[in-house]
């Protein structure tokens, strides 16, 4: 009988991830529980190692103890890095989101299929079937919360496939592959030592949440909380106002590639994680990819 209803489940996630087929959102609600934040932590952390993935950072945003972000990874998102390299990196983890909203805890974690498509574009046909694999193991994970949402949120209409392969805000904005170079012409060790040191020293109010190596590739990919100044306190209040939050579009990751040192640049990956955000929000936050390319250009070549 438990494997007809977990059955089931599984086919009314599909349908309503892919309700419209050509449309995605960013980010799915798993489900709510109550009690401590604490406890929940816990549980989710637990959930993540019984089902194949490596939590390899968790902070929290805005330093609000009322919300968590675990980044975790998983053979399924590695492999695919590994066959393809480059920045595809940057879709080498999973951000899963715990906030307490009320009496209740939220449990969310990004969407893999729209994030895939988003950052493997047109090669994600051949990554396709292990994101669908993924998908199945997080549905069967949280099967067990005290109510299983599954709800699929963060953009009203969702974004069609088409779209999300070749994504930008609007014309003249930047695509995925419109990196900020932070820095360039560096050794590939000398360079990670450099950064960790920075991190150590809290540059800025950055500090380090993640770092995931892939040697053979010369790759290494950095995720840092931004609590300066003009960090995390100063734009997510101003972008991130309804129910559920967008918890898991946090941390910001920068990547090391070999010779250079590359971030997804403000317009495109701000954008992509909050598609619905309107021009003039958009405005209130102008100077944040610059405020963020800064932060990370100080832990990179300071």
């Amino acid at each position: 009988m438990k494997r007809i209803i977990f059955v089931l489940l599984v086919l009314t996630t599909f349908f309503m991830v892919h309700a419209d087929v050509e449309r995605l959102k960013p980010y799915i609600l798993a489900g709510i529980e109550t009690g401590e934040i604490e406890s929940v932590l816990t549980k989710t952390e637990n959930l993540l190692t019984e089902n194949g993935f490596n939590a390899i950072g968790k902070y929290s945003p805005m330093q609000d103890p009322n919300r968590v972000v675990i980044v975790a990874t998983h053979k399924l998102l590695t492999d695919s890095v590994e066959k393809f390299g480059g920045l595809h990196a940057f879709a080498a983890v999973i951000r899963f989101g715990i906030i307490k909203n009320g009496n209740n805890i939220e449990i969310s974690y990004m969407n893999p299929v729209y994030w895939g498509n988003a950052y493997y574009r047109k090669k994600f046909p051949e990554v396709e079937s292990g994101y669908n694999e993924l998908n199945k193991i997080i549905i069967e994970m949280f099967n067990s919360l005290a109510e299983v949402k599954n709800l699929p949120y963060g953009s009203k209409k969702g974004v069609k496939i088409k779209k999300l392969r070749k994504y930008h805000y609007m014309v003249f904005m930047p695509y995925f592959d419109s990196v900020v170079k932070l820095a360039k012409k560096t050794d590939y060790d000398s360079v990670i030592k450099k950064i960790e040191e920075n991190f150590t020293k809290k540059i800025g109010g950055v500090e380090k949440v993640y770092r995931i190596d892939f040697p053979g590739k010369k790759l290494t990919l950095f995720g840092g909380a931004l609590y300066g100044k003009k960090g995390e306190s100063k734009f997510l209040p101003k972008i991130d106002k309804k129910d559920p939050r967008h918890v898991t579009f946090l941390p910001y990751e920068f990547l090391v590639m070999k010779d250079r040192v590359v971030m997804l640049h403000g317009k495109f990956r701000i954008a992509l994680s909050f598609p619905d955000l309107s021009m003039g929000t958009f405005m209130k936050i102008v100077t944040t990819p610059g405020n963020i390319a800064d932060y990370f250009k100080d832990i990179v070549r300071k």
